[in-house]
């Protein structure tokens, strides 16, 4: 347990110099986009992208210090981005517990936010002075499209597949992540394999992370969620709990959790049966069961690389957000 909170304590520090170097890259317009930036910014996060970018940029090597937090900045700020766009497409009301920037300051203003941080991380990775690198944020920028579209099409359809839903994760979650981790790779060089390595972590932790995420939807404190539970339903996203509670209900309580799935709204009673069959179909555990066996391979991957604290670290990253309760 002590290790286990060193461990904490480290990522913490690692996580409050990001955020640091965030606002000063964030302060350098000072206009309504450099104000909306930091709202989102200040609305809090878990800053996961750039610690993986960190502590793969450590891991191979790289010093540790003020530039690559400023590298690492990159991929939080098209987080940001993404989050910006998201919570307008889904009607979103509240963001980390706040209202949502669209409420705050306007639909255009934040679709144009939004726009603005896509940019700004493109500019910024232009430092990096390698194409290779530039090219591949793109693509990442691309799937966040793809998946944040495929998302909406399969808005409360009660019959989407399991493999639909990991087609989702993987493109708005795990792209982004695997990115951040491989990114440092090309940059400082590593061999191919270490390359895959990283890559194949990033994907790995970022299917983890998406599934223990969606996981609260159904079994969060909404006072640690910032949201209320089932808050992913109500906008109409069917996630791995849900399907897998569904494909293990007998045929009438499948029926009926789909039926329920599909509504545009929920009574108090009708959102407490969804809880039910849900429980019912052991959905939590068994997506929890899926969450930590991703979890699992992601630190696997890592045994490519001799044994370091950053190695260390981004195996426990993955391992403790498999089950997070917040």
């Amino acid at each position: 347990m002590a290790e286990g909170m060193g461990a904490l304590e480290s990522l913490k520090g690692k996580a409050d110099a990001i955020s640091l170097a965030l606002r000063g890259i964030l302060s350098e317009d000072a206009d309504l986009l450099g104000e909306i930036s930091l709202y989102s910014l200040y609305g809090g996060g878990k800053r996961l992208r750039p610690i993986v970018f960190s502590l793969a940029w450590e891991l191979l090597g790289g010093v540790p210090g003020e530039g690559a937090f400023r590298g690492a900045s990159v991929f939080e700020i098209v987080h940001m981005a993404s989050l910006l766009h998201d919570d307008i497409v889904d009607s979103s009301d509240t963001r980390r517990g706040r209202r949502a920037a669209h409420l705050e300051f306007g639909v255009p203003e934040a679709v144009l936010a939004g726009d603005y941080l896509v940019a700004k991380a493109g500019r910024l990775s232009l430092e990096w002075g390698s194409l290779e690198v530039f090219a591949l944020l793109t693509d990442v920028i691309r799937e966040l499209s793809y998946g944040e579209l495929y998302q909406l099409k399969a808005r409360r359809d009660a019959e989407l597949t399991r493999e639909g839903y990991y087609d989702i994760i993987r493109r708005k979650t795990a792209s982004l992540l695997s990115a951040a981790a491989e990114t440092p790779a090309i940059l400082l060089g590593a061999s191919p394999e270490r390359r895959e390595a990283l890559r194949s972590y990033g994907i790995r932790y970022g299917t983890s992370f998406q599934i223990a995420d969606d996981v609260l939807d159904y079994a969060g404190e909404p006072g640690a969620l910032g949201k209320p539970v089932l808050k992913d339903l109500d906008e109409g996203r069917i996630t791995l709990p849900l399907i897998l509670a569904r494909d293990a209900l007998p045929v009438a309580k499948a029926s009926r959790l789909k039926a329920l799935a599909a509504l545009p709204e929920r009574t108090p009673d009708e959102r407490a049966e969804v809880l039910s069959l849900v429980a019912d179909g052991r959905g939590v555990e068994k997506a929890r069961a899926e969450a930590s066996g991703w979890a699992e391979e992601a630190a696997a991957a890592l045994g490519a690389f001799p044994e370091s604290e950053a190695s260390d670290l981004l195996g426990r990253l993955a391992l403790l957000n498999s089950n997070r309760e917040f």
